[in-house]
């Protein structure tokens, strides 16, 4: 069972719509849980703003909101709480849903925008040419998450795994799956 906040799931007990009979997912990657803290914050600030705004002494600089009827407050109100929980949503499912994958015998890039677009990338494990990886900043360095960029040949896209946690391991896993595949067909 996957916890709501991993974002490193070695040998993960999942399907997914395209898996190829026999095809093992060795590893689901999501951004690192701590990249969700700026839309967190955000939300906490939408959620406190209207509370502030209705107890602050400073609410007579807004005289029009005295002349407002109750009923029509109110309805501010739930409008922008509607709103901010949509941000959230929307938000929560960019990260949850956005996900990339890498099976024994290829990588998928998984991409969520809102709540009804995505987009879907996948290459051969054959097909990468190159795997590099980079931490940097004191968050990425203290809790061990960086970008993982994974060149293929020719035509293909390149692949970016973004925030991902232990990107030394993903790369380490990666080249070595390289390295089998290559030594299979030598």
């Amino acid at each position: 069972m996957l916890k709501i906040t991993e974002a490193y799931v070695d040998r993960p007990q999942i399907r997914f719509k395209d898996q190829e009979e026999g095809e093992v997912v060795l590893l689901l990657l999501r951004r690192h849980f701590f990249t969700n803290s700026a839309w967190i914050l955000g939300a906490f600030l939408l959620f406190l703003l209207p509370l502030v705004f209705l107890l602050s002494p400073y609410k007579s600089m807004f005289p029009f909101m005295e002349l407002l009827p109750g009923r029509f407050l109110f309805l501010i109100i739930l409008s922008w709480y509607h709103f901010s929980l949509t941000f959230i949503l929307i938000s929560f499912v960019g990260w949850f849903f956005s996900i990339d994958l890498v099976t024994d015998r290829r990588i998928l890039d998984i991409d969520y925008w809102g709540l009804l677009f995505f987009n879907v990338s996948e290459t051969p494990l054959s097909n990468i040419q190159d795997v590099t990886y980079n931490i940097s900043g004191l968050p990425q360095t203290i809790l061990n998450y960086g970008n993982l960029y994974i060149q293929t040949a020719g035509t293909s896209a390149n692949f970016d795994f973004l925030d991902v946690p232990n990107p030394a391991a993903v790369h380490d896993l990666i080249t070595d799956l390289m390295q089998r595949k290559n030594d299979q067909h030598a």
